[in-house]
């Protein structure tokens, strides 16, 4: 069971089936990071599977996590959980995304489990 960090709520491609989703605090977000293992749910650490290296700096300074950047595609199994990062609404585009547009924006933190 892996737990990955994203910054979409998007399902990745090919993962048909149940799907949860919580939404999380901030704060929560973080400390599920900075402790690694709460349970052993978390008991293989976590991935980045950020996309986009300025989403990944911001990300890194909301939190006060470090997320890589990480371009990855995610093939999930059962059991899975992602950490999502969602914004509120659409960027303008050609927006960059930087903190303050991001605050400007809003945003908020989910926990997606993968049931199969």
């Amino acid at each position: 069971m892996t737990l990955y960090i994203m910054s979409t709520t998007i399902i990745p491609g090919g993962a048909w089936g149940r799907w949860e989703m919580d939404q999380v605090p901030s704060t929560s977000f973080a400390q599920l990071l900075v402790d690694g293992t709460p349970s052993d749910m978390y008991q293989h650490g976590w991935i980045s599977a950020v996309g986009h290296e300025s989403t990944a700096a911001v990300l890194s300074e909301i939190l006060g996590v470090e997320i890589p950047h990480n371009r990855i595609t995610v093939s999930p199994v059962p059991g899975d959980r992602f950490l999502c990062f969602r914004l509120l609404q659409r960027p303008p585009e050609g927006a960059i995304l930087d903190r303050r547009t991001l605050e400007d924006i809003g945003y908020e933190f989910a926990l997606m489990r993968y049931i199969g």
